[in-house]
């Protein structure tokens, strides 16, 4: 191949004493028994000559010798021994490259300084807090619990028992952004990137590609169909596909596919469905999408733009990050203290989450490696890394908010919606509610808004008690099965007794009391917040109702010590609930006879009563049992007989004082206390006979007063026989 110039594997150059010869496209290395090439053939300062043909096909070669001898008037000796060294030289290159496919990449290598400083990071005290700085270095912030856990993910892409994490989150939260930043922190060979991969495309890899690295996806499709196949890749490390395909005679034969790979997943998907159903052997993480979130990814923008983060620092924290994972070794991990770990009894689908749990309590002590105790087995001779106390805690607790995830039954964004929803109404000091007021507090789709009620009603977090879907909607109610605290509380009590078992073991182990010293686990980079005991006390205790007799005396004198507190002040039912452990339609009831004895004011607001009490009313001198409800103030709706003549009397009433204006069926609505399509049924009524003139404008009639006589346009009578002229 002296005369053969590779530039790369689609452009390849020959050269001769005679013809400059450009192959465009490459040598299809795939095909042994052809050899179709697209040439453009240069002789001296002639123009080029452009040929697609099959260097392999005789009658094809032979006029392509003579067609370039007529061309150019040359002797056909030297053309033909120029073309068929052409030939051969590409031959050999085509058989070099099916015995030698690629050439691999050099594994990352670091330098002795190199590894001299990952392995003293390794060796760190607190090594979990700086790795959380090293990875906030690079640019991931808000996420240090998820970032911890793919990168110990990532590490274990050399272990035996690799692990896989999947990130779920909404459109545009951060999660392609997560993984393109891990993948920086990478040795360039260790791992696969890929923006999508297809279901189908799973069985057509070669395993080289895959198998012992890590897979990037950064848009992972959500179904059946794409996430079986990865986890039986995951849990049997390979897949067989066999399927019909024909040969070049068109005869079909049975050929078999197989895939075998050590896989290390990381993965970015949007979803709203939980596939817990299916058994997932991956761990799925829910990114953090909160406000103060948003905050701070927006202020590390401004920080970027603003060219205050320094890029040397950055460039340092990733090459000390990929020097780490390149300098662990190995090594086979045994966790004596597994028969003492236990998985709380109210997580779900306890099989898959036991062995989720233990395979990262083993990526843990895979990475503290450098920390651990080292056995070695006196028959075989192999080495072991022996699990620490420590690991199993620090597994615990950056897994605690999956275990919570996995032990919930509402999806991810139910839960955090109910969670707002409970501490809107709190605030707004009520138990009721209606989809209005949700979205007047909260920017939501409507359709977003349903979803997420009807989960709530279907689990029975809220129940319908009043109103019409066709009007002002329903009224909900929250009821008291959304406690989520004793569910969680007995997770924890689970885990602080595994925790308890495991470390009394390790005392023993060692010899030592539990009393006497008792081991500290290492400092984490977020610390959670651990449940009062106040808190779970009154939680627990269950409160007897006392019974109250005297009634809305009882209401009153409570509003009147709340007034000496803060004069002036709106009061509702909900005020009162917590104070005398009564229903909210009860003390409704009896702020309305308060209202009626005039000794409150009301006034409606956001479709609910408000009150105050009355300027007129002197607690010190009036008795409430003398007072009589006011009766004017019981309304009712009088009923209007005249139908479309008392809404033409309203009319004129109304044209008198601005001329020429247009009407619509609500503008009548609040005068006559009818609905919306009585007022319109009028107004047609009139229209029908020639009173009124109508346009349909916005996807609605605009009505206007007559100003001439015209005829009835329909036969349609009047309501009263008499003539409606003036």
């Amino acid at each position: 191949m002296k005369n053969l110039q590779i530039h790369n594997s689609r452009f390849i150059t020959y050269s001769d004493g005679i013809f400059t010869v450009d192959i465009l496209g490459g040598v299809d290395v795939q095909q042994i028994e052809r050899m179709i090439c697209t040439l453009r053939i240069t002789y001296q300062n002639y123009p080029p000559l452009r040929s697609t043909l099959d260097l392999y096909n005789d009658p094809q070669t032979d006029k392509l010798i003579r067609t370039l001898c007529d061309k150019w008037q040359l002797q056909l000796l030297e053309v033909s021994k120029s073309v068929h060294s052409l030939i051969t030289q590409l031959e050999s290159y085509k058989l070099e490259r099916l015995k030698y496919p690629q050439q691999k990449e050099p594994d990352f290598e670091p330098s002795e300084e190199e590894k001299k400083k990952a392995i003293q990071f390794l060796k760190h005290k607190n090594l979990l807090a700086e790795l959380t700085k090293k990875l906030n270095t690079t640019g991931i912030l808000g996420e240090d619990e998820n970032a911890v856990i793919l990168f110990l993910a990532l590490a274990s892409y050399k272990f035996s028992n690799p692990f896989s994490v999947i990130c779920l989150a909404k459109s545009g939260i951060g999660k392609s952004y997560i993984l393109q930043k891990l993948s920086e922190c990478m040795p360039p060979t260790a791992y696969s990137f890929h923006t999508k991969i297809s279901a189908n495309a799973l069985y057509y890899f070669d395993s080289h590609q895959i198998n012992g690295k890590a897979l990037f996806i950064e848009d992972l499709e959500w179904t059946t169909q794409m996430l079986q196949p990865l986890a039986t890749l995951q849990t049997q490390g390979r897949l067989v596909n066999t399927r019909a395909t024909k040969d070049k005679d068109g005869m079909l034969h049975s050929t078999t596919f197989e895939v075998v790979a050590n896989l290390c997943l990381l993965a970015c998907a949007y979803s709203e469905k939980n596939f817990e159903e299916i058994s997932l052997p991956f761990l799925c993480l829910h990114l953090n999408h909160t406000h103060n979130q948003d905050i701070l990814v927006m202020e590390y923008q401004k920080r970027c733009k603003a060219g205050q983060i320094k890029t040397e620092e950055v460039k340092q924290a990733q090459q000390l990050l990929k020097s780490t994972i390149a300098t662990l070794q190995n090594v086979s991990v045994i966790n004596p203290f597994a028969t003492l770990i236990n998985l709380p009894e109210e997580v779900a689908y306890p099989r898959k989450s036991f062995l989720l749990l233990l395979n990262f309590i083993e990526v843990v002590t895979y990475f503290f490696q450098y920390q651990r105790e080292q056995i070695a087995d006196t028959e075989t001779g192999e080495v072991f890394v022996k699990t620490h106390p420590q690991d199993i805690e620090l597994a615990f607790k950056l897994l605690k908010n999956n275990l919570f995830r996995r032990a919930d039954e509402l999806s991810t964004s139910a839960r955090g919606f109910y969670n707002w929803l409970s501490k809107y109404l709190t605030e707004a000091k009520t138990n009721q509610f209606t989809a209005l007021d949700l979205r007047k507090a909260k920017p939501i789709h409507p359709r977003t808004l349903n979803n997420y009620l009807n989960e709530l009603k279907l689990f029975g977090y809220v129940q319908v008690i009043g109103g019409n879907k066709h009007r002002e909607g329903f009224i909900y109610k929250l009821t008291n099965f959304g406690n989520h605290t004793d569910k969680q509380s007995k997770i924890e009590q689970s885990i602080q007794a595994t925790l308890k078992a495991v470390w009394n073991e390790y005392n023993k182990q060692e010899q030592q009391e539990p009393t006497e010293q008792e081991p500290t686990p290492e400092p984490e980079p977020i610390a959670e917040p651990e449940p009062e005991k106040e808190q779970e006390e009154k939680a627990n205790e269950k409160q007897k109702r006392i019974r109250i007799t005297d009634n809305y005396k009882h209401t009153l004198k409570l509003l009147l010590q709340l007034e000496a507190e803060q004069p002036q002040r709106t009061y509702e039912a909900g005020d009162f609930t917590k104070l005398t452990g009564r229903s909210y339609g009860l003390e409704a009831s009896y702020l309305k006879t308060l209202w009626e004895k005039k000794i409150l004011d009301r006034e409606m607001i956001d479709s609910q009563y408000i009150y105050r009490l009355a300027e007129s009313y002197e607690p010190n001198k009036t008795d409430p049992d003398k007072i009589k409800k006011a009766p004017e103030r019981i309304s009712k709706r009088n009923r209007i007989d005249d139908k479309e003549e008392h809404t033409l009397k309203l009319l004129l009433e109304l044209e008198a004082k601005k001329q020429g204006r247009e009407y619509q069926p609500q503008d009548f609505t609040e005068l006559t206390g009818r609905n919306r399509i009585t007022e319109a049924r009028h107004l047609k009524t009139l229209w029908e006979q020639g009173k009124l003139t109508r346009e349909w404008r916005n996807r609605q009639y605009y009505y206007k007063l007559t100003m001439t006589s015209s005829k009835q346009v329909s036969k349609t009578p009047l309501a009263d026989p008499k003539t409606l002229d003036t």
